[in-house]
């Protein structure tokens, strides 16, 4: 069934700026509705540009193909909210503390039934799609992770914590918090409250104490002759 979706046209029939923008957005979002329900590679380019209610035209003239369409479509709809991440200012109380308060937020989007939906979606198309697959890891490390190892970066420059490699130590962290509880949610479980909480903090305070950065020991002084 084709979507109504109507666009404002200007002078001589093009559309505004304007408008161009909202039917890209309309494209976006209808791209991603479809793909969530029924798979990247059922849907066709030809559907997408009749249920968002543009040319096919409209969309080549921005994407290559489907994949890079699909990306575009993951970084609209979700890879914003990682970016939302931004208002969590570092707790001056210290890294427990202020990690447990962005693990927090990185756990209940993660858990999220749409981002979950996007997770299983990612998982069967990366076999067949592995082109795909990179792309999309490369935009979540460029955008979502960055967010965290800000934080993180924040307690190092303090002196708190040490990031010998900021990128993997930041991934690491990442998976520790969410690894568990998202596989859990994954198959349709989750965790009661306390043990979800319980599991957050053990995380957070292994990942702190490994970080932790230790003073530098003296060298033994040489026995006198």
């Amino acid at each position: 069934m084709t979507e109504l979706i109507e666009f404002k046209r200007g002078p001589g029939g093009r559309p505004t700026r304007a408008e161009a923008e909202r039917r890209h957005a309309a494209l976006l979002k209808t791209a991603m509705r479809l793909f969530l329900e029924r798979g990247f590679e059922p849907v066709s380019i030809e559907e997408i540009a009749k249920r968002a209610g543009v040319a096919k035209r409209f969309i080549y003239a921005r994407y290559a193909d489907k994949s890079a369409l699909f990306v575009a479509a993951v970084e609209y709809n979700f890879l914003g909210r990682m970016e939302a991440l931004h208002a969590i200012e570092p707790s001056p109380r210290g890294p427990e503390w202020g990690l447990l308060e962005l693990g927090r937020a990185v756990v209940d989007m993660a858990l999220q039934p749409d981002v979950l939906a996007l997770h299983r979606l990612f998982m069967s198309a990366a076999p067949q799609f592995p082109e795909l697959a990179r792309r999309m890891l490369e935009r979540h490390r460029q955008r979502g992770i960055k967010e965290i190892e800000r934080v993180l970066r924040f307690y190092a420059e303090r002196g708190e914590i040490e990031l010998h490699d900021p990128v993997w130590l930041t991934e690491h962290f990442f998976i520790s918090i969410i690894g568990i509880p998202q596989r859990l949610a994954l198959a349709g479980l989750r965790e009661p409250p306390y043990d979800e909480a319980r599991r957050l903090r053990l995380a957070v305070n292994l990942f702190v104490n490994g970080c932790r950065a230790r003073p530098t020991e003296k060298p033994a002084a040489s026995p006198t002759s």
